[in-house]
């Protein structure tokens, strides 16, 4: 009869403890279809860095490390792009500084077929061999689709020094062909990675 009496007792106590507690909330409410999907999926922007967002559905299999290797490789390539436009911001920037640079402010522009050539070398450089670098900061499976989402990143420190090193690289070889224009963007290029976004 003891036992009968504290057992609906302790029932309530735990149920009281149980609802007292919130949850934490993991993830805050975005723009998607789905409630709690991460705010990093509507807001790809990062302070330290580039980022981008992967997305991979749910194949026929339902092999999880497939589409988690489709979604990696979704968001390398939404990042290639956009280091592609950082690599072109900031040889405009080198540009404006190389015509800007000389005392009478009458410097000569870079050619545009050198610039080009140097713009797309430095792009394939970077994104073929720095991509690798990249690293997945999120994983988000939307329970309603079972699409697989994630946040592929690339500090800005790791940015900036690959692309100091290929950028001045191919500067280099440019010179090294006869472009001898080009040896004040070597001394103008650490101004203009700062400036370029």
């Amino acid at each position: 009869m003891r036992l009968s009496s504290t057992l609906p007792v302790g029932l309530a106590l735990l149920g009281l403890i149980a609802c007292g507690e919130k949850a934490p909330q993991a993830n805050p409410v975005t723009t998607t279809a789905t409630k709690g999907a991460p705010a990093w999926i509507d807001n790809e922007e990062i302070p330290d860095g580039l980022a981008a967002v992967g997305i991979a559905q749910p194949n026929p299999m339902g092999d999880k490390s497939v589409q988690r290797t489709v979604a990696i490789a979704d968001g390398r390539v939404k990042l290639g792009g956009k280091i592609k436009t950082r690599v072109q911001n900031m040889f405009s920037q080198l540009n404006q500084q190389v015509t800007s640079a000389s005392a009478d402010g009458k410097g000569k522009p870079i050619k545009s077929d050198v610039m080009n050539r140097v713009i797309e070398n430095t792009t394939r450089t970077l994104v073929d061999q720095e991509l690798s670098g990249t690293e997945a900061r999120g994983f988000w499976t939307d329970p309603g689709d079972g699409n697989l989402y994630v946040q592929i990143v690339m500090t800005k420190a790791s940015m900036d020094k690959a692309l100091q090193g290929t950028a001045q690289a191919q500067i280099q070889k440019e010179i090294a062909s006869g472009e001898k224009e080009l040896e004040k963007a070597l001394d103008k290029l650490d101004a203009a990675i700062a400036a370029s976004k």
